[in-house]
């Protein structure tokens, strides 16, 4: 991993769905991502629907090592934010909900910062084995908690929600068989019993009077609450079964096709990954015609352009991409969406595009301390010194308590 990719991780370690709620405020009337868990004494199984605009869905499959759990992670094939959920060879589950709008969340003075450049959801299936070991984990560190709400579910049968609310860190266990989480706060309604979302609600309802997990009851929930608009949609599904290590994996909210993995022996393979859409034969009309009118990241069509085209015209390209609208916005291209496209030209060792990339997001976010520092990494990379301290500079002047601009800079300017 590179330093500006490691600067970049370190940042956005603990906010892996911060992407959901700038997207979400804006149709608040569409929340996304469902999560339910439901246990007895011999089956555990949690249902997860992951909805949102990025169709670059795919699974990782990460073996065990000395002192890591073996997992298979879910989420999107891209530069930033890429894992999104997963679930560990010891039966723990973990998934992230986006709030509707800030919990106003505060690092505790009190607490630890987790220091590793480890991505939030791969820390936690490599280290974390129960719900109770969760637990000790949160109320030690600081974990951002500003956008998301986080889910956890263990073998045992246990369960539990972490958000930010009402001033303070709110550890939601289970207390029923089932549990619920969508994408609004639920320590201030005296959950869980009651809830104005109206998933929740539908979720409940068919789960008030059950009393045995089963694949089809889950499945049954995750049906009555997808999404399936043009602004945002239930991109995928899983249903794992903590007990017996398998994974029930759903494509575009098509419950009628399913890929089953046994955990054990899909991470006795080794390590791989997988495109989600491509492990389906059927590929549902509303996926398809989802790519035509659907609301979608920018970054895939302003890399399309760069590629046919070349960055010159890719940039010129980029006001008309951003001005095209139906009743919406056709693309979204806020910082982290550019920063994500100059990263993936970075990947691949060009340098020059990404560089173009960094400038466009300066341009268009300069009260961001961040797109300087990206751009003078990008410089440092080039070996352009003189460029790269005047972008760390103007970054300073935006966040002048960033300690470690201020270690770079004088390193550059011995």
């Amino acid at each position: 991993m590179s330093r500006l990719q490691c600067t970049l991780f370190q940042r956005m370690l603990c906010s892996c769905l911060a992407i959901l709620f700038t997207c979400l405020a804006i149709h608040n009337s569409a929340q996304a991502c469902t999560f339910v868990s439901m246990a007895n004494k011999k089956i555990v199984l949690v249902g997860y629907n992951e909805d949102f605009l990025e169709l670059r869905t795919k699974i990782w499959f990460l073996a065990a090592e000395k002192g890591a759990h073996g997992c298979m992670i879910w989420g999107f094939d891209r530069a930033i934010y890429p894992y999104q959920g997963g679930v560990n060879d010891r039966g723990l589950f973990v998934d992230l909900n986006a709030l509707t709008i800030p919990s106003g969340w505060k690092a505790d003075p009190k607490k630890a910062d987790l220091n590793t450049d480890m991505d939030l959801i791969e820390y936690i299936v490599k280290n974390i084995a129960t719900v109770d070991e969760a637990i000790d984990f949160f109320e030690k560190y600081n974990i951002d908690l500003n956008y998301i709400m986080i889910t956890i579910a263990d073998a045992k049968g246990k369960s539990v929600i972490f958000e930010w609310a009402n001033g303070q860190l709110q550890i939601i266990q289970k207390e029923q068989s089932y549990q619920i989480c969508t994408n609004d706060l639920l320590a201030p309604t005296g959950i869980p019993f009651s809830h104005s979302d109206r998933r929740w609600v539908i979720a409940d309802n068919i789960l008030r009077n059950q009393t045995t997990p089963s694949v089809d009851l889950m499945r049954r929930v995750l049906s009555a609450t997808c999404a399936q608009f043009d602004f945002t949609t239930t991109l995928y599904s899983t249903i794992c079964d903590l007990v017996n290590n398998k994974v029930y994996l759903y494509h575009f909210h098509n419950y009628e096709e399913v890929v089953v993995f046994d955990l054990k022996k899909e991470l006795a393979k080794g390590e791989r990954s997988y495109s989600i859409p491509d492990l389906f034969q059927v590929h549902p009309y509303s996926s398809d015609i989802h790519k035509d009118v659907g609301r979608q990241l920018g970054d895939v069509a302003l890399q399309r352009i760069i590629d046919e085209r070349g960055i010159k015209e890719g940039i010129q390209a980029f006001q008309g991409l951003k001005d095209r609208k139906r009743t919406y916005s056709r693309y979204l291209f806020q910082e982290w969406i550019i920063r994500n496209a100059a990263l993936e030209y970075l990947n691949k060792n060009r340098l020059a595009e990404a560089i173009e990339l960094f400038k466009l997001n300066v341009q268009e976010y300069p009260g961001s301390s961040e797109v300087y520092v990206d751009l003078a990494d990008a410089y440092v990379k080039q070996n352009n010194i003189p460029f790269a301290i005047q972008q760390y500079e103007k970054a300073l002047e935006r966040d002048p308590h960033n300690e470690k601009v201020k270690g770079i800079l004088k390193s550059l300017k011995k």
